[in-house]
């Protein structure tokens, strides 16, 4: 992807989806791809939120506002430092995305960007998932919480929300989807080709 690609204007780009939807590693292959710093939205929890979700308790949308605030001041300090940023978080609400989206126009961040990848899985896919990563203990998010996860989402609509793609995902491997995810989105993709190259 990125030979025949070249930075040209700061972006952040969201791989956003339902615990499970594998959100976390294919941010880290394209972030690995295009040698960008990831943020993974699940370090910007605060203890009594992991804790509440441990207990199989879901969070209230005033939890995920204040994660939303200390989510956006990660990709602030990667902005300031002149590094485009790759986030994995499950942005389920969408006046969540808004704030994520809203963001290059508040601060004025000319050419700036902010692009959002809603990985849909269905849900027999998500449970299977989460309950290996319950049965392996490498993740605090349980099964459990799933039907509730899925109760409060809101599946973004391209046509209503500018900057978000939906990638259908069903069993491919995570480097397939992070293709997937480059390709879906031509005309919003922060990386250009250069007149003359290839495309």
């Amino acid at each position: 992807m990125s030979e025949l690609l070249v930075r040209d204007r700061w972006y952040a780009l969201i791989i956003a989806g339902p615990s499970g939807s594998g959100k976390s590693v294919v941010a880290e292959h394209i972030g690995r791809e295009l040698s960008l710093p990831v943020i993974d939205a699940d370090d910007y929890h605060s203890r009594a939120a992991v804790d509440r979700m441990k207990s199989g308790t879901a969070l209230t949308d005033e939890y995920r506002e204040n994660w939303a605030e200390r989510i956006l001041g990660g990709m602030i300090a990667w902005r300031r430092r002149g590094e485009s940023v790759i986030i994995a978080c499950s942005c389920l609400r969408r006046r969540t995305r808004e704030r994520f989206r809203t963001y290059v126009h508040e601060a004025r961040i000319v050419g700036g960007q902010v692009l959002i990848a809603w990985l849909e899985v269905s849900p027999e896919v998500l449970r299977s998932r989460l309950q290996d990563r319950e049965a392996q203990h490498t993740h605090f998010f349980p099964a459990s919480l799933l039907g509730s996860q899925l109760e409060t989402a809101e599946p973004p609509d391209p046509q209503q929300e500018p900057g978000v793609i939906r990638v259908p995902v069903t069993t491919e491997t995570p480097e397939l989807v992070a293709r997937r995810v480059w390709e879906a989105a031509p005309a919003l993709h922060p990386f250009v080709p250069r007149a003359g190259e290839a495309a």
